[in-house]
């Protein structure tokens, strides 16, 4: 028996709440599933089971410490999606054979990275 139950959800620093939230909600399209203005906390359902969310704070670290990875299934299409949107991506980079990875930022600075695997399913 593990001492978890399950994943549920990595959390970004944000300062401004509310542009935040547009980015997340409007931006990136995740959905909005629980919202506390008191506490400036919201949550977003990206997936089945995986939820990002956002805590308002007054100050952020200036350096990411992590990064929130996106599994897409394709790179470039995804970077005409996001462009769309004035979103640019960078650190755009191939392992051969493994993986193609590109990241944005959100408004605060907080890394999200796209990744498109090259690994052939053996099944």
């Amino acid at each position: 028996m593990s001492w978890y139950r399950q994943f549920d959800l990595v959390w970004f620093p944000v300062i401004d709440f509310d542009r935040a939230k547009a980015f997340y909600q409007e931006d990136l399209g995740f959905e909005l599933v629980l919202e506390d203005q008191d506490s400036k906390w919201a949550e977003f359902q990206i997936s089945p089971g995986a939820k990002i969310a956002i805590h308002g704070v007054k100050a952020t670290n200036a350096n990411p410490i992590g990064a929130l990875v996106l599994d897409v299934e394709n790179i470039e299409k995804s970077e005409l999606a996001l462009g769309g949107k004035g979103i640019k991506l960078f650190d755009k980079e191939e392992i051969p054979g493994l993986a193609k990875l590109a990241s944005f930022t959100d408004p605060d600075g907080n890394v999200i990275q796209l990744s498109q695997s090259l690994v052939r399913q053996v099944l």
